[in-house]
């Protein structure tokens, strides 16, 4: 039987720049992963239908947390000149298994009267990720 796992023991690891090493972003409270591969056009003419290849994965996906002003991971990170190494570890009982690796990010920021300041970053694989989900 599968084990599962509660989102609350998600974590996010980032580093400020694409040389530093990742560490743990406070303030996260959600995040996506899309790795949809992308399909390639083989049609021949006189086909009876559309046929296709498997080309590459296009990781991208979203981070979703509070502000917090004694973590600057995630503003230097958005601000880097040459990345980030990101890396999402669903569950954090399950160390071996992670996404993640050279990354661009950037950064909103929100902020409502009746509700907590919040942030909201995008991201794009940068090059060669590692999936050991």
């Amino acid at each position: 039987m599968a084990v599962k796992y509660a989102g609350r023991n998600s974590v996010v690891y980032m580093s400020i720049n694409g040389t530093t090493a990742a560490i743990s972003v406070g303030g996260m409270r959600a995040f996506t992963m899309d790795g949809t591969q992308e399909t390639i056009d083989t049609t021949e003419f006189q086909a009876s239908n559309r046929t296709s290849v498997l080309g590459f994965p296009a990781y991208s996906g979203t981070l979703e947390g509070f502000w917090a002003s004694d973590d600057t991971t995630l503003r230097q990170a958005s601000a880097s000149q040459d990345g980030t190494n990101l890396y999402l570890y669903p569950a954090r009982e399950a160390p071996s298994k992670y996404i993640g690796g050279p990354a661009w990010v950037d950064m909103s920021i929100r902020s409502a009267v009746d509700q907590a300041v919040g942030t909201t970053a995008n991201f794009t694989a940068k090059g060669t990720w590692v999936n050991q989900l």
